[in-house]
C-alpha cells in the first residue's frame, strides 16, 4: 500500500506541467496552443527561446530526481525510488492535469490528443537516470546534443538516448530494479515519441 500511495504522490508531482507558466512567464504564449502544442521542453525552446527551454529542462528532470531522493531518504527502499520515478514519467507524459482540457479533442484525432495531455517525458527521464544512473547521464546528453545540435535532429536525439539508456544500464550490471524500471521509462517515453513520427526534425 505504501509504495502504490509513493507512485500516486510521484505522479501527481510528475504530471506538473511546468512549461505553461515558464512559457507565459517568459514569452506571453500558451505553450499549449503554439508550435506542437506539446508541454516539454523541446517546444517551450520552440515557442520561447533558449531560457524557456532550459529552464523547463531542468524543472522537469527535478520533478523526477527530487521525489526519488526523498523516497530514499525516508524508505531507503529502491523498488519504492523505481515506482516514484517511472510514476513521475507517466505523470509528465499524461498530465492529470491537462486530461480535462483534452477531451475537447474530437477522438478520431487521437495522435494529437496525446500530445494534449502531457510531454514526451524525456527531461523526467534524465532525472529518472541521474538518480539511479548518475554515471550515465552526461554521456546520453553528449549523444543527445550531437544529434540536435550537429545532425539538427532533435527527434532522433531523444530516441537514441531513452533507447541507448536501459541497454547501457544492464550493461553496466545495475541491479535488475534500476534497468528495468528505466527500461519502462523508455517504453511510456517512447510510444509519445511515436505519436510524432514520421519526425521532421
Amino acid at each position: 500500500m505504501q509504495i502504490i500511495l509513493l507512485g500516486i504522490l510521484g505522479y501527481l508531482i510528475g504530471g506538473i506541467p511546468f512549461a505553461v507558466p515558464v512559457v507565459r512567464w517568459l514569452s506571453g504564449h500558451d505553450v499549449r496552443a503554439t508550435g506542437s502544442g506539446n508541454v516539454g521542453a523541446r517546444n517551450s525552446l520552440r515557442v520561447a527561446g533558449a531560457r524557456a527551454g532550459v529552464l523547463v529542462l531542468v524543472l522537469d528532470a527535478l520533478k523526477a530526481a527530487i521525489p526519488m531522493l526523498v523516497t530514499d531518504a525516508l524508505f531507503a527502499n529502491t523498488l519504492a525510488v523505481a515506482v516514484v520515478g517511472v510514476a513521475a514519467v507517466l505523470g509528465h507524459c499524461y498530465s492529470p492535469y491537462l486530461l480535462l482540457r483534452s477531451f475537447a479533442t474530437p477522438w478520431q484525432h487521437w495522435r494529437h490528443w496525446m500530445l494534449l495531455v502531457g510531454g514526451q517525458g524525456l527531461a523526467t527521464g534524465l532525472g529518472v537516470i541521474s538518480v539511479f544512473t548518475p554515471i550515465l547521464a552526461l554521456p546520453l546528453l553528449a549523444v543527445g546534443a550531437f544529434f540536435a545540435l550537429v545532425l539538427k535532429r532533435s527527434s532522433w536525439a531523444a530516441l537514441v538516448m531513452i533507447s541507448a539508456a536501459p541497454i547501457a544500464a544492464y550493461l553496466l550490471g545495475y541491479p535488475d530494479v534500476i534497468w528495468l524500471s528505466i527500461t519502462a521509462c523508455a517504453i511510456v517515453i517512447l510510444t509519445k515519441l511515436w505519436q510524432d513520427y514520421p519526425f521532421k526534425d
